[in-house]
């Protein structure tokens, strides 16, 4: 019946507030309930009775009695999916006074072993319009139990329902349709990622996971896992877990939870687990949040998703995700006007914006060293670069400010060659489609050294002169061919 509570659960009936629905009863029908030896029968409405569920909504204040009146027009009506069963309590006829008594006396625990071989009388789950309705039900005492909650919710108590009901505001009228509003709890954790600093693999990639602690008086277990996707390294050890909950005071590793590398479908995982210590910290302010985070690295070029996965009693699991990308980036060096002459030897840099290019400042560090040199192919393969598109697990628009643009400079071209001072800009937008870069080159012109021995001007001297003995040679065969011309003729 609405008349009472279990442990919270909102409008549900609980033995131990015999003595409100006893006042009820002597308020709505003018007589007094004291013992079997006075007892006086109730006259109760005859025909089937209703019974609606209405989990999850608590439509009067959740220190008093149910009324068993519908929801207000316009309030909430429930949370749909949750699953509920209805047993009736057997031995009892409740126009009996005796009977009632014993009715309002019990509690969900005393009735239980009582219904436990008698038929479910109804079941059905709480539809689209986030309500339950049982019909067709007899007069009598009945245990609903919640059998199934969806995913995040807190599955509320089993509680007692007396069909039919005494109208709340209408002396000597029975509701023969009777809402109950069973209270419920709702959990959820979102996953993120900070990876906006990170610029190759190895760099540090942290994840951070904000739990919800479900708003109940009592709680069996709480535990986050966080499974890593295959490629993510945890750094360091699970101790170094950070494990805070938003507004109080920090936590005890060991006294208020344990965090523990497990492994979870084939895949390494952070198991973060509360003790009883640390499940009455959590629950005194439900409105908190447990903030949980650790960082990792990745190896390999990749999209990287983990999982984190929230475990609070007898909630449902409920997941969430977030990724991390990494992907290569090459660079290309041939001749120019043949493509097909590629260029060996040319030494580049890599930077994260084009004014540390320009200023030569900061250069990316792969594997401990700045300085790239292609290969004899032409090419240099940067193999492990955080996506330019996708920073702290959402996608990013070229000119916003976690995009992020890749400049080559080059340092030096080999020897014979010589190319454009010019800073080549890229993007990675792919885990295993590289963009190339392209830097064209060109043999360079030889340069005459100096006469060695001789002094600046010394070495003028001594090409003037050889100058003027040249035009003199040059004149002397000229008179010579002129003087000769006449004997020939």
């Amino acid at each position: 019946m609405t008349a009472t509570r279990t442990n919270g659960a909102g409008r549900a009936p609980r033995g131990g507030a015999a003595a409100a629905l006893l006042a009820t009863l002597s308020l709505v029908l003018g007589i007094g309930i004291a013992t079997p030896a006075h007892a006086v029968d109730l006259v109760l409405p005859e025909g089937p009775k209703t019974l609606v569920v209405h989990p999850g909504v608590e439509p009067e204040p959740s220190d008093q009695p149910g009324t068993g009146l519908p929801p207000a027009p316009g309030g909430e009506t429930g949370v749909a999916g949750h699953t509920f069963e209805v047993k009736r309590v057997p031995g009892l006829k409740l126009e009996r006074t005796v009977d009632w008594n014993r009715a309002v006396d019990m509690t969900p625990a005393d009735a239980a072993p009582l219904v436990a071989n008698e038929p479910v009388a109804a079941e059905g789950v709480a539809a689209a319009d986030n309500s339950v309705v049982f019909s067709g039900l007899k007069t009598g005492l009945y245990l609903v139990t919640e059998t199934a909650a969806p995913a995040g919710s807190i599955r509320s108590v089993p509680f007692l329902v007396v069909l039919p009901l005494p109208h709340p505001t209408k002396s000597g009228e029975w509701l023969s349709t009777v809402h109950v509003y069973p209270k419920t709890a709702s959990v959820m954790t979102k996953l993120g990622v900070r990876d906006a600093d990170a610029v190759t693999c190895g760099d540090p990639v942290v994840w951070a996971a904000v739990n919800a602690i479900p708003a109940v008086k009592s709680l069996a277990s709480y535990r986050v896992q966080h499974v890593l996707a295959d490629g993510v390294k945890l750094s360091g050890t699970p101790e170094d877990t950070v494990v805070k909950i938003s507004g109080q005071p920090d936590l005890t590793p060991g006294d208020d939870y344990t965090v523990t590398e497990t492994t979870v479908d084939g895949r390494t995982a952070l198991e973060t687990s509360f003790t009883e210590a640390g499940i009455a910290k959590l629950l005194v302010n439900p409105s908190a949040g447990v903030l949980i985070s650790f960082t990792s690295s990745v190896s390999a070029p990749g999209e990287y998703t983990n999982e984190v996965r929230l475990y609070a009693g007898n909630a449902g699991v409920v997941t969430d995700t977030a990724t991390t990308k990494f992907g290569p980036l090459r660079i290309l060096v041939h001749e120019k006007g043949h493509p097909n002459n590629l260029i060996k030897g040319a030494d580049f840099r890599l930077y994260t914006s084009e004014a540390d290019a320009r200023a030569s400042k900061r250069p990316v560090t792969i594997e401990g060293g700045a300085d790239l040199r292609t290969s004899a192919d032409g090419l240099i393969t940067v193999p492990c670069l955080r996506y330019s598109g996708f920073a702290n697990g959402l996608d990013r628009e070229p000119g916003s400010k976690l995009f992020r643009d890749y400049f080559a400079k080059p340092v030096s071209y080999p020897a014979g060659w010589t190319g454009e001072d010019v800073i080549l800009r890229g993007s990675v937008e792919s885990a295993t489609e590289p963009e190339t870069l392209r830097a064209v080159v060109w043999k360079a012109s030889p340069v005459i050294p100096p006469v060695p021995g001789l002094s600046e001007t010394g070495g003028k001297v001594a090409a003037a002169a050889l100058l003027g003995g040249v035009l003199l040679a040059v004149g002397i065969v000229v008179v010579a061919r002129r003087r000769r011309e006449p004997r020939e003729n």
